[in-house]
């Protein structure tokens, strides 16, 4: 309170943030300043006014919104948890990782059709004579030594006591390469084909079969007998003139392996979309 009047402490006096002392000594001064207590009168009036009024207009609440300060206290007070939920969730990684799986299942679900491994008609060792252009020729050393490349299988010659005889690898009609060679048993020559592929089921489900050193072998003719089989991804078919029983033996000669699954189908295409894009 300044010498004369009251002045900003009036509406200390009446926001009741006096004490009772300060209080009775400003409502004392009222009484003798006509001045001051003309000003307190207006401004208790338009306090009473505004507290009365329709819109319900809270004047302490205004000046709040108003303070810079008291907004920021608000602020620091937020957690930001609280904050990320005012602005809305970012939806963006979801998306994307929406976006990456969808690609992801396309590629995948292409490599397994590209992979799809090519039916192989049992009589496969019928066409021995065409099937198609030599691009590869091996001696029987090679043979022996094991040159054959993971694509293909034989059995083991030092204990069997089979002679392998010179081998080709040819490239058939539709693409596919087809390993050709011939191995001396004690009784007859036998002529080994190999395919990479499926064997066609639905040509041999018919067709009688012979159990062989653990594998089911279809019997495909009997005059000249033929044997053929699947063993892993390649399938193997046995011609000669001798006794069935004969191309038995040498069928369980040759090592054994699961056929190709999903996955081995998924890489295979795989390797299928890198040669194209390699040129190889």
């Amino acid at each position: 309170m300044t010498g004369r009047h009251l002045g900003d402490r009036i509406h200390d006096l009446l926001d009741h943030r006096l004490s009772s002392e300060a209080a009775a000594e400003a409502m004392a001064h009222l009484e003798r300043c006509a001045e001051c207590d003309a000003r307190w009168r207006e401004l208790r009036a338009a306090r009473e006014a505004l507290h009365s009024s329709e819109a319900g207009i809270d004047l302490r609440f205004t000046e709040q919104l108003l303070d810079r300060d008291r907004m920021a206290e608000i602020a620091q007070q937020e957690t930001r948890r609280r904050a990320r939920a005012a602005r809305g969730r970012d939806r963006r990684p979801a998306v994307l990782t929406l976006s990456l799986t969808l690609i992801l299942v396309a590629v995948i679900g292409a490599a397994y059709v590209a992979g799809a491994p090519e039916d192989v008609d049992p009589g496969l060792s019928a066409q021995a004579d065409t099937a198609g252009q030599s691009i590869v020729r091996m001696d029987s050393s090679t043979l022996r030594e094991g040159g054959l490349s993971g694509d293909w299988i034989q059995p083991d010659w030092q204990s069997t006591g089979f002679i392998p005889v010179e081998g080709t690898v040819r490239e058939a009609a539709s693409g596919s390469r087809v390993l050709v060679y011939t191995l001396l048993t004690d009784a007859e020559p036998v002529l080994v084909l190999e395919q990479q592929g499926r064997l066609r089921y639905d040509r041999v489900a018919a067709l009688p079969r012979v159990e062989a050193g653990g594998l089911d072998a279809y019997v495909v003719s009997t005059s000249p007998s033929r044997l053929a089989w699947q063993a892993g991804g390649v399938v193997v078919a046995l011609s000669c003139s001798c006794a069935l029983d004969t191309l038995e033996e040498v069928a369980a000669a040759f090592p054994q392996d699961d056929e190709p699954g999903p996955v081995d189908q998924v890489m295979t295409g795989l390797g299928v979309f890198v040669d194209a894009l390699t040129g190889h």
